[in-house]
């Protein structure tokens, strides 16, 4: 999958949003970086692409929250773990044995 690809199913999942597409791209950059470096590898591999796109919708629907675990307004609470676990066992079902 290509980067033009990349962004157009990131942009599918934020229906209605009006994002620029520096911003997305950036975040899907930071979404490969976390990827590789759970995977001790240089590039994501072709089969955690769509994780990647995952990844850097979790990134976008996280900020303002930087530093947070939780946030409380009212009888509200949200809370965030660093990385869902179904997609955590999903990224490290490709590392590599580390040498």
């Amino acid at each position: 999958m290509d980067s033009q690809q990349k962004l157009s199913l990131f942009r599918a999942h934020l229906p209605g949003e009006e994002v620029q597409d520096g911003l997305l791209s950036s975040l899907l950059e930071d979404a490969a970086a976390l990827i590789c470096a759970l995977t001790w590898r240089k590039e994501v591999p072709p089969e955690l692409e769509n994780a990647q796109v995952r990844l850097a919708v979790i990134f976008y629907n996280r900020m303002g929250m930087e530093g947070e675990n939780a946030h409380q307004e009212g009888d509200v609470r949200r809370s965030v773990s660093d990385l869902p676990e179904a997609l955590r066992k999903e990224i490290y079902a490709f590392r590599r044995a580390c040498t």
